[in-house]
């Protein structure tokens, strides 16, 4: 990768945020108060975040990354609230993500917003030059998925999917054992998949609460 940028600390800015990202996987990384010592990242140095969504995984991905998140995001009023109250002075908050894509002091993005604003905000994360960690799944459909990497590439940004399952140590162990011949030749593959969440009735038909903002929320 000699044709990417460096950063202070001479790792290139996908080998940076590789290791930043994987800590929403597992916690291996330093903590950010401490990226000034010798041959980490000091304070002015950082590479600093918009959190685009704050419940469920978002709230993960908030108290990993609290020291370089300048800005959150978020359609639900309480999450909102809850966002600003951890980031204190030194963060803004918005109900609208095009508005945290639209700083230029904000050099990536993280994406927790519910499935099917995945596709579309990686896009324009792409296109406001923001870097991206998307949470899975990436995309609802094929055609959406291939829109995204396109916009990736032509764009020239790195975008890493939170299929942390895939970046664990044990799956990957599994993996290189059943590649190399552990088990023999493989004849029959069986999966399984946990059910999907799904939320309340959908008979019970009323208006949007008054902290949610539902047409943001449906795009």
């Amino acid at each position: 990768m000699s044709d990417q940028p460096k950063t202070p600390t001479g790792l290139t800015r996908r080998q940076f945020l590789g290791r930043s990202m994987a800590a929403a996987a597992a916690p291996m990384i330093l903590p950010s108060r401490i990226l000034g010592m010798r041959g980490h990242m000091g304070a002015n140095d950082r590479i600093t975040l918009g959190l685009i969504g704050l419940g469920g995984m978002g709230r993960g991905h908030f108290n990993w990354f609290r020291d370089d998140i300048v800005a959150v995001c978020d359609v639900d009023q309480r999450h909102l609230a809850r966002g600003l109250d951890g980031l204190g002075d030194r963060g803004e908050g918005y109900t609208d993500y095009r508005r945290v894509l639209d700083r230029d002091d904000i050099d990536a993005v993280i994406i927790a917003s519910p499935d099917h604003w995945h596709g579309l905000q990686t896009i324009h994360a792409c296109e406001a030059g923001k870097d991206v960690y998307v949470e899975k799944p990436a995309s609802n459909y094929i055609k959406e998925g291939r829109a995204m990497v396109e916009a990736a590439r032509r764009h020239n940004r790195i975008v890493q999917v939170g299929s942390q399952g895939r970046s664990m140590p044990t799956p990957q162990d599994a993996c290189a054992y059943i590649r190399n011949g552990g088990i023999g030749k493989v004849h029959r593959v069986e999966c399984w998949h946990y059910e999907n969440p799904v939320g309340g009735d959908p008979a019970n038909d009323g208006p949007a609460p008054d902290h949610l903002d539902w047409d943001m929320w449906l795009g």
